[in-house]
């Protein structure tokens, strides 16, 4: 009989004193002359949230921080009808705390497995659109609950080498592909497996 995995409190602790990928990006903003803030360590906020210009106003901005570490169960596979190699996991409650400061919202995913292109970059765009998956599974931090998980595609989102890729592709973003993608009436993205019906 499969028993139900439960993350413990000490996996939390482990993942808080690795802060290497935090760190490259803090610092690549810090290169680009981008003000941010740290709120890493609160539960309520996305992780960094950064100052840019555009066309001359400050403008606000916020981005989430995750890391893929290592190949993921066979039953998220499983559920997620999706290839391990391009399979991400984000907790529901992150999604939600980007909804929150939509639409200049960003996930960008480090996937330790793929060397060659390890940083995806979404939209809050991106996820509220893109096909998903949503599971649930038992947690027990202070309490037993269920924590709610999206299984995404990385191939939906946009995959690139560096840092340095993903902030042109933000700043691109900012400065006028967000209103496009808010304006445009057709149909967001072109999603593998997705097939959008005509009426």
């Amino acid at each position: 009989m499969s028993t139900i995995y439960e993350r413990q409190a000490e996996y939390w602790t482990r993942d808080l004193a690795d802060r290497a990928f935090e760190e490259e990006v803090k610092a690549g903003l810090v290169a680009l002359g981008w003000q941010y803030e740290d709120h890493t360590t609160a539960h309520e906020q996305p992780d960094l949230s950064f100052l840019r210009q555009v066309r001359g106003k400050p403008v606000h901005a916020v981005l989430e921080l995750k890391e893929k570490r290592q190949p993921l169960r066979g039953r998220w596979v499983e559920l997620a009808g999706v290839p391990e190699q391009e399979l991400l996991v984000l907790d529901e409650v992150s999604a939600r705390k980007l909804l929150a400061r939509a639409p200049r919202a960003f996930l960008l995913f480090h996937d330790l497995a793929r060397p060659d292109a390890p940083y995806v970059l979404f939209t809050i765009i991106d996820l509220f659109c893109m096909p998903k998956v949503r599971v649930q599974r038992a947690i027990n931090l202070n309490n037993r609950r269920m924590k709610a998980k999206w299984l995404l595609d990385r191939r939906h989102g946009q995959a690139f080498a560096n840092l340095n890729g993903v902030f042109a592709a933000m700043a691109t973003y900012l400065d006028r592909q967000m209103m496009d993608d808010l304006r445009r009436l057709e149909p967001h993205g072109q999603f593998i497996g997705e097939t959008v019906e005509t009426l």
